[in-house]
């Protein structure tokens, strides 16, 4: 999965004992996610684990987690249908609490926005030892809204923090939609569920 290349390149990062791995997820809760709303968050979970797990010469980084939710018409129009959820935190009960708790409602999807609101309102390390990266999931295409995908994946992976997508349905859809290039442009991976 989209994960397994940014844990086997953190790796080599955790030989400090205060070795940091930040992780913001980004998931689209808009309506056209109704049906695959269940199957992204417990991808995500599974992503967020791995990162818990992660050692190197039996050392475990700390692990803080920032949750945002995308696309959901709940949401106000001037913040571009964006809502973080909770800031970088090491509290993964509550980030499964919260994550678990989503719910769908209409909406339009920015990914490039959302993107640019976590590089821009998270508290990201300045080691460049750390690990930083982005999960971002959904299912329309990820050229949408005001702020360029482009910008913002070459932004976040010139301040270290690599993006990784996961595209709601079919692999080829994916590609053709451009969550793969959004992945490739900022050193991630790309999967499809």
């Amino acid at each position: 999965l989209a994960i397994v290349t940014v844990t086997a390149s953190a790796q080599s990062a955790f030989s400090r004992p205060d070795a940091r791995i930040q992780l913001a997820i980004l998931l689209d809760t808009s309506g056209s996610m109704d049906g695959l709303i269940a199957q992204a968050k417990t991808q995500l979970w599974k992503i967020v684990n791995e990162f818990a797990a992660t050692k190197k010469n039996g050392v475990a980084p700390q692990l803080e987690v920032a949750l945002y939710e995308y696309g959901n018409n709940g949401l106000s129009r001037n913040s571009a249908w964006i809502r973080q959820v909770l800031p970088l935190t090491n509290d993964l009960d509550g980030v499964s609490e919260k994550l678990f708790a989503l719910k769908t409602n209409g909406g339009t999807e920015c990914c490039g926005t959302v993107i640019r609101r976590a590089l821009d309102d998270l508290a990201w390390t300045k080691g460049s030892e750390d690990l930083k990266a982005i999960v971002i999931a959904g299912n329309e295409p990820f050229t949408q809204g005001a702020v360029s995908y482009e910008e913002s994946c070459k932004a976040a992976i010139s301040k270290g923090i690599v993006v990784n997508t996961i595209f709601c349905g079919g692999n080829d859809e994916g590609i053709k939609t451009i969550w793969k290039h959004g992945a490739d442009l900022a050193d991630g991976a790309y999967a499809s569920i």
